[in-house]
């Protein structure tokens, strides 16, 4: 098990970053919210990884910190999430607020993630409720966002940007973007204007 990676920043790619370790390359997985925050080609990086095994690939997951990295293996150890999709969800809410959804029972938040049906949000909520007791103490922990919003506006609010047209991708992307942006003050019809602006 390989549990951190510390070396070089060799190379970014779309959706990893590759790290050199005494002349070997590795290929780190890594949410997308990081990618824009890498330091230079050449710069020292730590990441804290999880090692997913296959009987046809090996692939390294990367995380910033050990609870993000703990955070991950709780994700994948519900029925039907792969670490694929549990990287995905870090890549557009962070630890507070997906755990702020689950302890919630919001379905409509959870099936704004990429990947994520309302079969799964179910999932999410039934096997991991009694898990997140306390949550964690993250940077932006206290940051208005849509997470605060009545589900039935998010419902109101999804339902609205499909009626102009919008896909699910689009609405979900759009949303996800706008989160910081939203809040309970605001009325449906301003939250859609928000929410056009980064579709």
């Amino acid at each position: 098990m390989i549990y951190h990676i510390k070396g070089r920043l060799s190379d970014v790619l779309d959706d990893s970053a590759i790290v050199d370790v005494t002349g070997l390359g590795y290929q780190v997985i890594l949410p997308q919210s990081y990618l824009t925050k890498l330091p230079e080609i050449g710069s020292q990086v730590q990441f804290y990884t999880h090692h997913h095994i296959r009987e046809d690939q090996q692939v390294l997951f990367g995380f910033l910190s050990r609870e993000e990295k703990q955070f991950f293996v709780k994700l994948t150890s519900v029925s039907g999430v792969g670490p694929k999709i549990a990287v995905k969800m870090l890549s557009e809410l962070s630890i507070t607020d997906i755990s702020q959804a689950i302890l919630k029972g919001s379905v409509a938040t959870l099936t704004q993630l990429s990947g994520v049906g309302k079969k799964m949000a179910e999932r999410l909520i039934i096997e991991l409720k009694d898990k997140l007791d306390v949550l964690p103490s993250m940077p932006g922990a206290g940051k208005q966002d849509f997470l605060e919003l009545d589900t039935a506006f998010i419902d109101d609010l999804s339902m609205a940007l499909k009626a102009l047209g919008y896909s699910k991708d689009e609405i979900k992307k759009g949303m996800s973007q706008s989160k910081n942006d939203l809040n309970p003050n605001l009325s449906l019809e301003q939250c859609i204007k928000v929410v056009l602006k980064k579709i």
